[in-house]
């Protein structure tokens, strides 16, 4: 499937860090749901399967993986999942290596959530 030239462009402006945190993201994102379409909303990457499940925000040192559904996967992952909204919360990422075995399975729940039980996000 042809990538999006505005996700392209999304990723071709980031440098350093970022831009590697980013891509580690990206890539763990298609490993682990290759189903999902990656498209451009609200000006980031972001992943849809039945709802959106994923977007990716680049900040000057880190990336936020953002979760459409992360307050339901706040209590399983309370060491990664921040925020306070009633629906969409984030991980902060610092670095490559911090993409250990905790945030495959976060993302592998948030996808297994959006497969079996899809919440309607705005």
């Amino acid at each position: 499937m042809p990538v999006d030239p505005r996700v392209e462009a999304y990723f071709a402006s980031l440098d350093g860090l970022p831009r590697d945190i980013a891509h580690a993201l990206s890539a763990e994102i298609t490993s682990l749901g290759p189903h999902l379409s990656l498209g451009l909303a609200w000006g980031f990457p972001c992943w849809t399967g039945h709802e959106r499940v994923f977007s990716l925000i680049a900040h000057k040192a880190r990336c936020n993986l953002q979760l459409w559904n992360g307050a339901r996967l706040a209590d399983a992952f309370p060491d990664l999942v921040e925020g306070t909204g009633k629906a969409l919360r984030h991980v902060k990422v610092t670095s490559v290596d911090a993409m250990d075995d905790g945030l495959s399975d976060l993302v592998e729940a948030a996808i297994a959530l959006d497969r079996l039980d899809p919440q309607k996000v705005r």
